[in-house]
């Protein structure tokens, strides 16, 4: 199966073109994405780097001091929010910040913001059933469907005709936007992250968060997980999420487990999308 970070030519080079400069709406959070890429880097200079954006910067105090993180009002700087919620969710706000997803006048798909907040939440509460960082699942399932928003920015009319005919997120949505762009926004949002330096398993963790992973990849099957609990966190009652359930399954949950796991989902997916900027 290839989820093809490299898209094919026709209207997918436009579309990469448009991609390729996303990141010239917020130069600070560009500047910590690079600060962040250093090797060599420590929480301080994250946070000088951070504190280039005001408005960033209360956007990560805000994250630090949320629920979530069990420290409400108890981070008073830059620099210890940055150690409290560690440089992979840092890296996926900056990314966030970047794109200008905040602004008002930025277009983006409906629940986009509900379900980013509730797929974090769910990779990060089965982190562990996979031997990972509850921190690194949470920033890549913040991420996973970023690529929707620069699909959605691309073609708003297009892209909503997609989502009325196949819903707003999955593998139908992905392989439409694909028929239609060039790439599903799985693909749009891997090659950003690559670009952007991100970790080679995180941008894979998001290039294959519609489909069954391939062996060796904990954090893509985590980040798929994740995403499924989220959907089935907020489905409504009484709708057939029968299949969600099988994928999850399939994707290592154990059927038993999948009603304490939704209502974890659910319960952080509110502490967290408190404290995301949502416009």
């Amino acid at each position: 199966m290839n989820v093809g970070l490299e898209p094919p030519s026709g209207l997918a080079v436009e579309l990469c073109k448009a991609l390729d400069s996303v990141t010239v709406a917020r130069p600070a959070a560009v500047r910590v994405l690079t600060v962040i890429d250093n090797p060599n880097t420590t929480a301080q200079k994250v946070a000088q780097a951070i504190e280039l954006d005001p408005t960033f910067a209360a956007q990560v105090m805000r994250l630090a001091n949320s629920a979530y993180y069990g420290m409400s009002g108890k981070i008073g700087n830059t620099g210890f929010a940055v150690t409290v919620i560690g440089f992979a969710a840092v890296r996926s706000l900056a990314a966030l910040n970047a794109t200008a997803l905040d602004d008002p006048k930025r277009a983006v798909p409906d629940g986009f913001w509900a379900h980013a907040a509730a797929a974090a939440a769910g990779a990060s509460v089965i982190a562990p059933r996979f031997g990972l960082v509850a921190a690194d699942c949470f920033a890549a399932g913040l991420l996973h469907d970023i690529g929707s928003t620069f699909l959605h920015s691309f073609d708003v009319a297009g892209h909503r005709e997609l989502i009325a005919l196949h819903g707003a997120d999955g593998a139908d949505l992905s392989s439409a936007e694909a028929e239609r762009f060039g790439m599903g926004h799985n693909a749009a949002a891997a090659h950003v992250l690559s670009s952007w330096k991100f970790p080679q398993p995180f941008v894979e963790a998001v290039a294959w968060h519609h489909h069954p992973t391939p062996g060796g990849q904990p954090l893509a099957a985590a980040v798929r997980a994740g995403d499924l609990l989220a959907i089935l966190a907020g489905s409504a009652p009484g709708e057939d999420v029968s299949q969600i359930r099988s994928d999850l399954v399939v994707a290592g949950i154990a059927l038993e487990d999948h009603e304490e796991l939704i209502v974890l989902t659910a319960e952080r997916a509110h502490e967290i999308l408190s404290s995301l900027p949502v416009s």
